[in-house]
């Protein structure tokens, strides 16, 4: 395949944590650059130096994970709410203003009823959130390969200086450095993002000794002093970021490499809605025993094994009130829904070995007769590698539970599949489908 520096993956996938965090794109890469920049002025060992590269920018490899609960308990759209929770503060007022701000369009009654529930519940069910996207965060980085010492880094990323923070409440140096730093870097970048670097140098200052190391926070604010937040625009950004990672940011050694953090990813999505379950790994085994059916090998089976795995990346950008309704969409929602093939597209294109990967991912609702989206290509214009993933993908769907409906049986999703070849599907790859064993382990 080449080489393909670890943190050039991580920093382009990052990019659907910032979707899915309501955060404008790049924070995670900018966030890692202010800590890189904080990590030279206190000294840090350059062999620590990859593990807060890796910390920074899997920060939010949890936040898919909660979701669904964040829009059970609030009833709206959890990238909207997500994005105020990040700025607002965490005395009861704060949280009873974004509380009330944030209610759903529903009928009063209801929301005096949503409004009482938090109240009788709104802290445990907010502890136990954050402990889920915490602990989840920290698996995906064990399950990339990160050390220990960046997966416990993710784990204690919201605790606060002054033992208020969440899920544990840790203190002061109880609390990992790497996460102190990256928590103070990321406040900064999200309140420069939202409102000007002046209201973000003041907050930070205002929460030193509260919410952040106050020997860090001082460092940061002198940085800032002499210029740093106007670094955030250089266009050598990412490659500053990258060389942080010694040994010219390690190539990774083999596709097996790619392949553990293209699954866990793929995770991250499909943790994002009760209802994918397992979805993307379900879609890459099909789309790979179909592939190889077809005697693919070597780099066209990887691509589409990771094209699979990824397809669904956009979705991160989809709010949970689209994703898990329960009934059909609207025009808005449907807008919405048909960008994320788009947005898997953005994303992936941005690595330059992941070109075949990004234009697999691109076409999996594409249909043979131009019906499709969210371009509306032609057979003409639909390889098989998209074929297989598009059939794939389809099949897994209707043999899954649904908000809308129960899951079909093989039989009647081919039977179903069937009537729509040669239009929307691919007629080979279903007679391909039908004669492959064990389709949905």
């Amino acid at each position: 395949m080449g080489q393909l520096r670890t943190s050039e993956l991580l920093a382009a996938l990052s990019v659907a944590l910032d979707l899915t965090e309501g955060q404008r794109a790049g924070h995670a890469l900018r966030t890692t650059y202010l800590a890189l920049r904080l990590a030279d002025r206190i000294g840090l060992p350059r062999e620590t130096r990859r593990a807060l590269l890796y910390t920074a920018l899997l920060k939010d490899a949890g936040c898919s994970s909660n979701a669904a609960a964040v829009t059970r308990i609030f009833g709206i759209d959890d990238q909207q709410l997500k994005a105020r929770q990040a700025v607002a503060g965490r005395s009861l007022l704060a949280m009873a203003y974004l509380s009330v701000r944030s209610l759903p369009s529903e009928p009063l009654p209801l929301q005096v009823r949503r409004l009482i529930s938090l109240a009788l519940s709104g802290t445990r069910e907010r502890r136990a959130v954050e402990e889920l996207r915490c602990e989840r965060g920290a698996n995906i980085a064990r399950k990339i390969g990160c050390s220990d010492e960046v997966a416990q880094a993710i784990m204690d990323l919201h605790e606060h200086w002054d033992g208020h923070g969440l899920p544990r409440g840790l203190r002061r140096d109880a609390i990992p450095l790497l996460s102190r730093i990256v928590a103070v870097c990321a406040g900064l970048d999200i309140f420069s993002s939202v409102r000007g670097p002046t209201v973000a140098q003041q907050v930070i200052r205002a929460r030193r000794a509260t919410w952040y190391d106050p020997e860090l926070s001082a460092h940061l604010l002198e940085l800032c002093a002499g210029g740093l937040l106007d670094e955030l625009n250089a266009p050598s950004l990412k490659e500053q970021v990258f060389s942080a990672d010694t040994d010219q940011a390690i190539a990774l050694a083999s596709d097996a490499d790619i392949d553990r953090i293209a699954s866990a990813f793929a995770d991250i999505v499909d943790a994002k809605s009760p209802w994918t379950g397992r979805h993307s790994q379900r879609v890459a085994a099909i789309a790979g025993r179909l592939a190889r059916r077809f005697g693919f090998a070597g780099n066209r089976l990887r691509d589409v094994r990771i094209g699979a795995l990824l397809h669904d990346l956009g979705k991160l950008g989809v709010p949970n009130t689209i994703l898990d309704k329960p009934a059909s969409f609207g025009p808005a929602e449907w807008e919405v829904i048909r960008r994320h093939p788009q947005l898997s597209r953005q994303i992936l294109a941005q690595i330059d070995l992941f070109s075949a990967v990004a234009e697999i991912a691109a076409c999996h609702h594409e249909r043979l007769d131009g019906k499709g989206y969210f371009r509306g290509l032609s057979a003409e214009s639909l390889g098989l590698s998209a074929r297989i993933v598009a059939v794939a993908d389809v099949f897994e769907a209707m043999t899954s539970e649904r908000p809308y409906r129960p899951a079909m049986s093989e039989e009647r999703a081919l039977a179903i599949m069937r009537q729509s070849s040669g239009d929307h599907l691919a007629a080979e790859v279903i007679t391909a489908l039908a004669d492959v064993d064990s389709l949905a382990a």
